[in-house]
């Protein structure tokens, strides 16, 4: 905001400093995340060796998560996708080599992450803090289990500035990878992701026409589909 003629208060003055510095830590904790990734991150494959023999960037990062100040709209469902991913890596590196999330006990609902001070779950992050926060079922198109049947992890961190466009980008780049959504003729082959979160889709007859809006291909498709098996093996980069 830009002030003409006006003298702020003793209160806004007060405030700018903690604006500022809450502006500065998002920017800087933005880059951090955005550089991890970039570097970790190949077509949506992960470097889980890399990362295991020299993990100084990750513990960086998830220090900065526990200590992380609250935030509002756009900035915090940005702040929370990437920390979600973050912790998914975490805990896998933390029992690297494994074949896949499934093979480690309780990888999604008993380990335990510190977010802002408070020990959650991979489940609990999701559906209790993201989807609570932030019903949107785009979030299942940015959220990265580490297995090769979900969306492909993004090499990129995920801002509140440009949140929009990003998830956008994103849910076209999964929705016409033609190992996600698998099309004989008008005929499709969807991921298990819309059986399991089907109500955040708005029901069984919504999946397609939640596909078709973001199709790039030009066919009508079929309102009946069917599911391929979920790959659970590790999104591994080799």
């Amino acid at each position: 905001m830009i002030w003409h003629g006006l003298r702020p208060s003793l209160g806004m003055k007060t405030r700018l400093p903690f604006f500022l510095l809450l502006f500065s830590f998002f920017s800087i904790q933005a880059q951090d995340f955005n550089s991890f990734l970039s570097k970790n991150v190949k077509e949506g494959m992960v470097n889980y060796s890399a990362i295991k023999k020299n993990s100084a960037d990750l513990n960086a990062l998830l220090k900065e998560i526990a200590n992380a100040p609250a935030n509002k709209g756009d900035d915090e469902k940005a702040f929370l996708i990437n920390t979600y991913n973050l912790f998914v890596i975490k805990g896998i590196v933390d029992h690297y080599p494994v074949e896949g999330p499934l093979k480690i006990d309780g990888f999604f609902d008993k380990q335990t992450f510190n977010l802002r001070g408070k020990q959650v779950t991979l489940n609990q992050l999701e559906k209790e803090v993201l989807m609570k926060q932030f019903p949107d079922a785009r979030l299942h198109f940015v959220l990265v289990c580490a297995a090769k049947g979900c969306p492909k992890l993004a090499s990129f961190a995920y801002t509140g500035s440009e949140l929009e466009s990003q998830l956008e980008k994103q849910i076209r780049a999964v929705i016409n990878d033609s190992e996600f959504i698998r099309l004989s003729g008008p005929t499709a082959q969807v991921s298990q992701i819309f059986d399991w979160y089907v109500a955040d889709f708005g029901g069984k007859d919504q999946v397609i026409p939640f596909i078709q809006k973001h199709l790039l291909k030009k066919v009508k498709l079929n309102p009946k589909y069917s599911f391929y098996e979920y790959d659970w093996r590790l999104n591994e980069l080799k």
